[in-house]
């Protein structure tokens, strides 16, 4: 139940910030609107590399630790990915995702939440990056409502 909570949550919070997002692109333009937005991912880029930094300590970076920080968040929100990991990456498959449903529910299009995804997951994993180059990430926003959005985390031997 708990997981479902934190879904909704996440839903019902993503719907109000869709609605805002929506007002602040009429009055100041979509793209000024958007950049405002992907600057979110600079802090949470920031808070998973301090999350890494907190658990890598004196060890070393491996998969277990990095899968560890990577898969964490997901589920704060109530999200369930299917987790794919390899020797030297993870494949995190989100079908169900309360950020997507909360901003179609506030009226925004696929198009507009692809944008708004791939700009915050930009942001978020050049500062992730800037502190862990040996990781890099990439997103694969859904391509159609029903289908996943896969994050990869691939770990550079």
């Amino acid at each position: 139940m708990q997981k479902e909570d934190a879904f909704n949550a996440t839903r019902v919070m993503s719907t109000l910030y869709g609605g805002f997002y929506k007002e602040v692109a009429k009055e100041i333009g979509r793209e000024k609107a958007l950049a405002l937005h992907a600057k979110q991912g600079e802090g949470f880029g920031d808070m998973l590399a301090g999350m890494l930094r907190a658990q890598v300590a004196d060890k070393g970076l491996n998969m277990k630790t990095l899968s560890s920080v990577a898969c964490g968040p997901p589920a704060v929100f109530g999200m369930t990915p299917e987790v794919e990991e390899r020797a030297t990456s993870l494949k995190l498959h989100t079908h169900q995702c309360p950020m997507y449903d909360g901003w179609k529910e506030a009226g925004l299009d696929h198009e507009t939440i692809g944008s708004m995804c791939r700009a915050t997951a930009t942001a978020e994993y050049a500062a992730l990056t800037k502190e862990f180059p040996q990781v890099s990430v990439r997103l694969e926003f859904r391509s159609a409502p029903d289908k996943a959005c896969v994050e990869e985390y691939t770990l550079a031997k």
